[in-house]
């Protein structure tokens, strides 16, 4: 179970199998006879044609990590736009049919070039939506001031937008009876003129109702529910319904459509007939649970932000305190050098500026690349190596996959820290600092083993009880922090579980 769950959260090809699958099913009822064979037939076929697709979405996370932004971008063009447009345009070909025969022999089509063109074109669009779906789930989620927009529609605008293609769609499957499509394409596109006008006539009739909900949503549940109760709020349905049934029964009486295509009960009986009662009553009843877990959802979101907000506040205030601390600790050793005279102190100040220009401006992102934090630590241990003037033996083994990963900033350098205040500066004798780093899919392992000889006189300081902070907040239950000590070393490792 566990493995399914992790499959639906972190791979999208399943939704475009869902979509073939759709495909297929309706082409199956158009079928004669219907069987699991033909179903699977249908199922196979398009899942062999759209191979490129589907091979694409399952290892979109590789291809996007190996390939530049701009190369990506290219494939993902030609799979999704050119694949899919070349295969509508193959229908017009011989072979093209005739393949698609051997398939669809069962489905009924007057004309097997529009037929096919048609199927084709289904499919198509049905796929390239699963992608603008998923798409705009990135896009909604990406915290960038371009996408605000996006997050500020709110619910009223999307039940409108949602209305307004259900109208299109409504009309789409009255067209298609009307026009026999797909056998006749032709007429069909003749027609788009019309379509269009009376899908939107269509989302008048929907824009009257939506009204009915409305005065339930924001009037009847927000305030007579809540401040007086079951009986008031059932007396001021009655009454809504009652006092409005008959007004909105004669404006989609008034529409033209209505009256051309006869697809409301108006057009049979009186407005004051007791079924254009019933339509808004049986609504705004249906509605209530939808509104209820609608705003039920709305406080719990709000109490997440709150607690969201209060972590960043939190993670915030933990890295302003990394960044004195590191900064500290390395002017003091500045300081020493400077009495000293040590002819390192150039080269020490100029590495303390990249260090500092680090810090100040890539410590306060939210996510850095591994390369630039793998870079960051090796400039400050050659920092410290400069400083002590003593025999270090060093070694830093990384067995990374993939180093444009994106990783907390000054995420390791604690440890680092930790190692030279607490093991090697105060050591008399030789000194040891191995470090390893490994990044493999999801797993991120980092281990600091350093020389150790016995308790320091400085005080632990607030370093590991940050980084502790820190984890919790950025990796909760998805991190381990070991941390063992003998009288000779001190081993440090952390294992993180990204997402």
């Amino acid at each position: 179970m566990k493995a399914i769950r992790q499959f639906l959260l972190n791979e999208t090809i399943w939704m475009f199998l869902a979509a073939i699958m759709l495909i297929s099913m309706l082409l199956l009822v158009e079928s004669v006879p219907q069987s699991w064979s033909r179903y699977l037939s249908f199922l196979s076929f398009f899942i062999l044609l759209y191979a490129p697709l589907l091979l694409f979405s399952l290892y979109r996370k590789k291809l996007k990590s190996r390939f530049h932004p701009r190369s990506f971008r290219v494939l993902w063009l030609l799979i999704f736009v050119g694949y899919t447009a070349l295969l509508v345009i193959m229908t017009q070909f011989s072979f093209m049919q005739q393949a698609m025969a051997l398939f669809t022999e069962h489905v009924a089509m007057r004309n097997i070039s529009d037929g096919t063109m048609a199927i084709m074109a289904s499919m198509s669009l049905s796929l390239f939506f699963v992608e603008a779906v998923i798409q705009s789930h990135h896009l909604f989620f990406r915290k960038n001031k371009a996408t605000d927009w996006f997050k500020k529609i709110g619910l009223e605008k999307t039940i409108l937008l949602l209305m307004l293609a259900f109208s299109f769609l409504i009309i789409s499957i009255d067209y298609t009876e009307r026009y026999d499509f797909p056998r006749n394409f032709a007429d069909f596109i003749s027609a788009s003129l019309p379509y269009i006008s009376h899908s939107l006539q269509f989302f008048l009739i929907l824009l009257i109702y939506y009204g009915f909900y409305w005065i339930n949503h924001y009037i009847l549940i927000n305030h007579v529910l809540k401040q007086k109760g079951v009986l008031y709020y059932g007396f001021g349905l009655m009454g809504t319904v009652l006092l409005l049934y008959p007004v909105a029964a004669q404006l989609i009486a008034w529409i033209p459509m209505v009256q051309q295509l006869r697809i409301h009960p108006v057009v049979q009986s009186s407005v004051f007939d007791g079924i254009h009662a019933s339509i808004p009553l049986i609504g705004m009843i249906l509605s209530i649970p939808f509104i209820l877990t609608f705003q039920w959802f709305k406080q719990r979101s709000e109490i997440a932000a709150l607690d969201k907000e209060k972590s960043e506040t939190e993670l915030s205030l933990l890295k302003q305190q990394i960044n004195p601390h590191f900064f500290f600790n390395t002017l003091n050793n500045l300081y020493a050098l400077s009495i000293k005279k040590d002819e390192s102190t150039p080269e020490v100040i100029l590495r303390l500026s990249e260090l500092m220009r680090y810090v100040i401006y890539r410590g306060k992102e939210q996510e850095v690349k591994l390369s630039e934090e793998i870079k960051y630590l090796q400039d400050y241990i050659h920092l410290q190596q400069i400083r002590l003037h003593k025999q270090l033996d060093f070694q830093f083994e990384q067995e990374v996959e993939d180093e444009r990963l994106l990783v907390p900033p000054l995420l390791f350098i604690i440890l680092v820290e930790n190692a030279f205040k607490h093991g090697i500066e105060p050591a008399e004798n030789e000194s040891f600092l191995h470090l390893y780093l490994k990044s493999q899919g999801k797993q991120m392992v980092f281990c600091c083993l350093n020389s150790y000889e016995g308790p320091s006189s400085d005080s632990p300081g607030i370093g590991l009880d940050n980084l502790r902070k820190r984890l919790n907040l950025l990796y909760p239950k998805r991190h381990q922090l070991h941390l063992e000590q003998n009288d000779f070393t001190f081993k440090a490792t952390l294992e993180i579980q990204l997402l």
